[in-house]
């Protein structure tokens, strides 16, 4: 009986060995070799991933013929909605992402087994029937993954009935594999079985406790998707996610959908059908949106007791380094598989020249370099997407700080850095450090990229690698070269444009005295110099590119001759398989080398950027605590100043205003009268905080509105300007408008308070423009109010009405 069972447990046959055995025994043989065989069990584990893909299929079926006659009974899809609007989000949980993280690594190991049996074909026609057994195993197991997925899309609570029948079922075959393989192990003995049967053993015994897995998961149904009703849910510093019905698709996508970008079909098939509107557009996900970037960064900020010297580089690393991370790990991966298919060329030379190649193996060779491409073009593209994606992460990250770091300098630090170099911050610098993230990683993978080309080619050509070596070090010391010279050149391009904008803005903010003053001659004469300057620094620096480029392009046809002529000279022999590869791998190697002083150069444009950046974040701010704010606070005191010393620059403690004792009760209507230049401006900017406090103490009860004796105005209607982001109560903006006297003037044009108001207020008249900065004021009903001059621009008729 044991001879007979070692031959049915090792056979791969599915037919009984011996049946010459009394009935009842012979009944029993063949319930073992049903369920103990490894044929009988492949059988049962194929017929049930069949029942399992046909079910599939019929409910696919189903689906589409129900979808076809809906689309017959209903309207164009056009006249639908893009994005519906959710009432729920969802949350998941452990016991979804174990699933199927299992199920992809059962996906893989299925497809490894099945190559290994199938490149092991001579062997045996077993082999294939393996091989093609696992590889079915493996579509299956895709197939869940892919269900996986489709139920996080649609919020499933619960798995689908089908592919709970299909776990039980296999731990059942599972139970029956590992009960073989012990048996196997004990009755013929580990050392003499087949190397592919001990490995299948060894995995059934591995796959038995992840199939009590899925099991335990199959009978308790849950999915692992927790739905969570978000009509509630409101985000603290924007919009409800109930309400923001054109929220992106890629915030809750799948992984596979991420991956090829299929959740951006809904909006390429809305714009097939029509021209798309802004309306169809979806809005950024929230955690990308400018508010929470500004949020990160302002959190990840250094510490005073840190002391760091590149503060916004560092706080830039601590927002980020996850999305830095990982765009690497693309880069490495796209490195690993880009030198398969160079590789594999001489193995299609020895396969299509041998007279016994098998086409097993051709499919071998074939699968392999479909499966190297596909990773290469899926982690080329991805790593493209999310590089552009943190660059524009980073770019309105530093857009926003920078915003608000202007808002907050100290009157030394206006003083050091301009509107125009302000502006060149959020221009220029932001944009450098966006475009650095496609040009980062490529600067320290281009060593290992080149190391790999040559250790391939030594392989190859040997000794004559030493020659593609020099011709590749010549190149690279020539550009490292040059692109020290071109550092120089960016710096002197980016202070010259710095002096440009600024002159440029100083001109257009004076236009009107300059136009009296008949000076734009001179004035423009003086903003070509700028221009000239700039132009010539860019010149030389695109010469040197100019001739960077031309040496790099010729470098890789260079290399080749150089490396096949040392071939030839020392004899080492040349077939087409090896002239292939190598030509290949240079091809290759010519991207890295093209790409590489470019990257140094957007390094060290990068560098510069952020040295400037450093230098103004790390500027001198108003001192929040100059002034002691209260609101709602107890007593008559609305201002008071005590023995205040105060200063224009924080850096040198030169008194420009000495306060000994000022009280202002609530209520009081008081005036600071004096001569041109007597401080009555600075005292105001002293109740502000925008004035450097030496000594004394400030104390303001209440909120604060100030008018300034320059008007400023927005670009925008008079209504946007007189409620400044308020919502509209139309009895208190009606009665601003009254006391400030704007009635009239608003009759007159011809939209009234819709009227735009060009830039810096170029379209109304200074009584205008100081009363709509007044009724703005007043719109805001603060407690207290802050006039300078207001009635310098306006008649003295007006003045009186608004004073009274």
């Amino acid at each position: 009986m044991s001879s007979f069972s070692s031959s049915w447990l090792t056979s791969p046959s599915c037919t009984l060995i011996d049946s010459s055995s009394s009935t009842p025994n012979l009944i029993l043989q063949w319930l073992t070799f049903l369920f103990l065989s490894p044929c009988p069990q492949r059988v049962f584990v194929s017929a049930l991933d069949s029942l399992f893909l046909l079910s599939l299929l019929a409910f696919a079926a189903h689906k589409l013929y129900s979808r076809f006659n809906s689309r017959t009974n209903s309207n164009s899809s056009i006249t639908k909605p893009l994005l519906q609007e959710k009432d729920s989000d969802y949350r998941i949980t452990f016991w979804f992402k174990l699933p199927l993280l299992v199920t992809i690594l059962l996906a893989l190991t299925y497809t490894v087994l099945g190559i290994l049996a199938l490149t092991q074909t001579k062997a045996s026609s077993w082999k294939q029937i393996e091989s093609l057994f696992r590889l079915f195993q493996a579509i299956v197991n895709i197939v869940i993954v892919i269900l996986l997925v489709h139920e996080k899309k649609f919020k499933a609570s619960k798995h689908p009935l089908s592919v709970r029948i299909y776990w039980i079922g296999n731990f059942v075959i599972s139970t029956l594999f590992a009960v073989s393989a012990i048996v196997r192990m004990i009755t013929v003995g580990e050392k003499s079985l087949e190397i592919s049967l001990r490995i299948d053993d060894i995995f059934s015994l591995v796959n038995l406790p992840l199939s009590l897995l899925f099991f335990v998961i199959a009978i308790k149904g849950s999915s692992g998707i927790h739905v969570i009703r978000i009509s509630d849910v409101v985000v603290s510093t924007y919009r409800s996610v109930s309400t923001d019905r054109t929220l992106s698709p890629y915030a809750c996508s799948s992984f596979l959908s991420k991956t090829v970008w299929y959740w951006m079909n809904p909006l390429i098939n809305k714009g097939y059908k029509e021209p798309l509107k802004l309306e169809d557009v979806p809005s950024l996900p929230l955690d990308f949106r400018a508010e929470k970037m500004s949020e990160l960064f302002q959190n990840n900020w250094p510490k005073p007791e840190e002391n760091s010297k590149h503060p916004v580089g560092l706080t830039l690393f601590r927002c980020f380094w996850k999305q830095l991370a990982f765009t690497g790990f693309l880069a490495i991966i796209r490195l690993c598989v880009m030198y398969v298919g160079p590789l594999l060329i001489q193995s299609f030379v020895d396969f299509t020249s041998r007279k016994d190649s098998t086409a097993s193996e051709g499919i071998v060779l074939i699968l392999i370099l479909f499966a190297a491409k596909s990773v290469e073009v899926l982690s080329v593209h991805q790593f493209n997407f999310h590089s552009q994606k943190l660059g524009m992460l980073i770019r309105s990250s530093i857009i926003t700080s920078v915003y608000k770091k202007g808002l907050r300098l100290s009157s030394s630090s206006r003083q050091a850095h301009g509107t125009g170099q302000i502006v060149n911050h959020m221009a220029v610098d932001a944009q450098q450090l966006s475009d650095l993230m496609m040009q980062f990683h490529p600067i320290w993978l281009m060593p290992l990229q080149v190391a790999a080309a040559l250790a391939l080619m030594y392989s190859y050509v040997g000794i004559s690698v030493l020659a593609a070596l020099l011709g590749t070090s010549i190149v690279f010391l020539f550009t490292l070269y040059r692109t020290k010279s071109s550092n120089s050149f960016q710096f002197r391009i980016m202070t010259s444009r710095d002096s440009r904008m600024k002159a440029t803005n100083e001109l257009l903010n004076n236009m009107r005295v300059i136009k009296f003053q008949a000076w734009e001659e001179y004035l423009g004469n003086k903003i070509q110099k700028f221009r000239e300057t700039e132009h010539g620094w860019i010149g030389k620096f695109l010469y040197y590119f100019a001739v960077n480029m031309g040496v790099l392009s010729t470098a890789p046809l260079a290399v080749t001759v150089l490396t096949f002529g040392t071939a030839t000279f020392i004899g080492m022999p040349l077939d087409a398989g090896t002239v292939f590869t190598i030509t290949s791998i240079i091809k290759i190697l010519q991207e890295p080398v093209r790409t590489f002083p470019q990257a140094l150069i957007n390094i060290s444009q990068a560098t510069i950027s952020l040295g400037r950046l450093d230098a103004f974040m790390s500027s001198t701010e108003m001192d929040v605590n100059a002034v002691q704010r209260e609101e709602n606070c107890d007593g008559d005191i609305a201002v008071e100043i005590k023995d205040g010393k105060f200063s224009w620059d924080d850096k040198d403690e030169n008194v420009a205003l000495t306060v000994d004792d000022l009280v202002i009760k609530k209520g009081d209507h008081a005036a600071v009268v004096g001569t041109v230049g007597s401080g009555k401006s600075s005292l105001l900017a002293s109740v502000l905080g925008e004035m450097f406090k030496i000594s004394g103490k400030v104390r303001v009860c209440g909120t604060t509105s100030y008018v300034a004796q320059t008007s400023w105005i927005q670009n925008a209607t008079i209504k946007e300007n007189i409620l400044f982001g308020l919502p509209l109560n139309i009895e208190k903006y009606r009665e601003a408008i009254r006391v400030c006297c704007l009635e009239k003037d608003l009759e007159m044009m011809e939209d009234g308070d819709e009227t735009e108001i060009g830039e810096r207020g170029i379209n109304l008249s200074g009584g205008q423009k100081q009363r709509v900065q007044l009724a703005r004021a007043v719109y805001q009903d603060t407690d207290i109010y802050l006039l300078d001059d207001v009635f310098s621009a306006v008649d003295a008729q007006t003045g009186s009405f608004i004073f009274k």
